[in-house]
């Protein structure tokens, strides 16, 4: 991930992932790259949190909308049926820890 040029913004995605048994960070990350590769978000973003197929991604704010198209047409990890649902946005990751604390 690049570096942080001055005015640079982050927006926080929480998702969630189902239909796939317990994942490794690695897999999902894989299968987002091959998802982005061709798209305008290619590999500017960050997993920030992963545990029990429940994350955080990071991405510069003016690819928060295309990080939410990617992360919905991933529909498969490691060769397992999958479907990446959204669940909130945010301009900061305590936010985000503190409503799904429970997930984490």
């Amino acid at each position: 991930m690049p570096k942080k040029r001055p005015g640079e913004r982050w927006r926080y995605i929480a998702f969630k992932i189902d239909g796939a048994e317990s994942l490794s960070r690695n897999d999902f990350l894989d299968a987002m790259l091959f998802t982005s590769r061709k798209s305008p978000l290619g590999d500017s973003f960050r997993i920030t949190v992963f545990e029990n197929n429940f994350g955080i991604l990071k991405v510069p704010h003016r690819l928060k909308d295309e990080a939410i198209k990617v992360l919905g047409s991933v529909d498969s990890i490691r060769g397992s049926p999958s479907k990446v649902t959204t669940l909130r946005t945010s301009g900061t990751i305590k936010t985000l820890k503190t409503k799904y604390e429970a997930l984490i």
